[in-house]
């Protein structure tokens, strides 16, 4: 084979080596991510009532991210890094909504009948892109906070309630790296008809 042929034997199988990655890499950027669990609720007792949430866990987070998402609520403006640069590990949709809520965290709690305490995080206050926003008529809520903590009850079945940070105040727990909603006081639970949706084969 003379050097030319050789040259360009070679410069075609570098050519298919770049294409063959440009082309995984694009099929990683937009593949769909696992879906760790998925999640359905319906708002009652607030403003807006009857509106559909869907809520999608990609993973749940260990201690040390959990921990992380905790120290940063802690500090508040003083974090190093927003809420909001943390990683993403999940989704939270209103119905009709064209935009979404980023969770920063996801914790799973199983309970003793067989169900499970779910708490998540979301970057923005829920109800932070409606025109009229979101609002509770309790004593406990905390508006002014910059993100929403939603806790789901859900039983053995897979059905339950659930709240969030507008009805109920927030505890922060530094040294167990823990986040979760303090009902002492709190109204009726404002999500209804919270299911865990079963996993797709």
């Amino acid at each position: 084979m003379s050097a030319n042929a050789s040259r360009f034997v070679w410069s075609r199988v570098a050519a298919c080596a770049i294409t063959a990655i440009a082309v995984a890499a694009l099929h990683d950027a937009y593949a769909t991510p696992t879906v760790a669990a998925t999640y359905t609720a319906t708002t009652a007792n607030m403003t807006p009532a009857g509106t559909q949430l869907r809520i999608q866990v990609i993973r749940w987070q260990d201690a040390d991210a959990r921990a992380e998402v905790v120290a940063t609520l802690a500090a508040g403006a003083d974090a190093p890094t927003p809420l909001g640069k943390l990683p993403t590990v999940g989704y939270l949709w209103p119905q009709g909504s064209p935009v979404g809520y980023s969770l920063k965290y996801a914790h799973t709690t199983p309970s003793p009948d067989g169900g499970e305490r779910v708490t998540l995080v979301t970057d923005r206050l829920l109800g932070s892109y409606d025109f009229r926003g979101w609002s509770v008529p309790s004593a406990a809520a905390q508006p002014d906070l910059p993100y929403s903590v939603v806790e789901l009850y859900v039983s053995g079945t897979g059905a339950g309630t659930g709240n969030v940070s507008l009805a109920a105040s927030v505890r922060l727990d530094e040294q167990a790296g823990a986040v979760s909603l303090d009902e002492t006081g709190a109204g009726s639970h404002v999500l209804t008809n919270v299911k865990r949706e079963a996993p797709m084969r």
